[in-house]
């Protein structure tokens, strides 16, 4: 299940995204691990895909705690662009990364071992892509909106409301 997540500041954003950036470049080095353990072979394509999306996802945990660094108390419409274009980003290298979970997925059928913790992660990237997504989709509907802050209260005047479920 997806629970709507409300977006009220640019800081909260790149917090999300420094936390599931964090864990996406983890999972591709726990996969080959766990490979290694139960002897599966993955083929040289997904070894190489795998490599990949660690390397782009530390790179995006890297420039979202960069860009999280200069959000606290800034009026900064340059950052709110950053942010989305990392969002962005993100949702690219979650869909390539998803594409290979399933590809990960047809070998060691025979593991259930192997099988559940294919599932599990693709499950989960598969939520982060729906969360990175509403939040994306947020940002640019704040960014429409006047005196968008980084680091927004909560209320009234924060641009958040019953306008901003979609």
């Amino acid at each position: 299940m997806f629970c709507y997540t409300y977006l009220n500041n640019i800081e909260c954003a790149l917090r999300e995204l420094t936390f599931w950036t964090k864990i996406s470049s983890e999972h591709p080095i726990f996969l080959q691990n766990v490979a290694n353990c139960l002897n599966l072979t993955i083929t040289p394509n997904l070894l190489a895909g795998l490599n990949r999306m660690h390397q782009c996802f530390t790179a995006l945990h890297q420039e979202a705690q960069r860009l999280l660094g200069m959000a606290t108390g800034q009026n900064n419409f340059h950052l709110a662009q950053d942010t989305v274009r990392l969002m962005q980003q993100f949702l690219q290298y979650d869909q390539e990364f998803i594409n290979i979970l399933q590809h990960l997925a047809q070998i060691g059928q025979n593991q259930p071992v192997w099988q559940a913790l294919v599932n599990h992660i693709l499950g989960e990237q598969e939520y982060m892509y729906r969360l990175v997504a509403s939040l994306c989709q947020q940002m640019f509907h704040m960014g429409q909106q006047p005196n968008m802050y980084p680091n927004m209260g909560t209320g009234m005047g924060s641009g958040m409301g019953p306008n901003m479920i979609y």
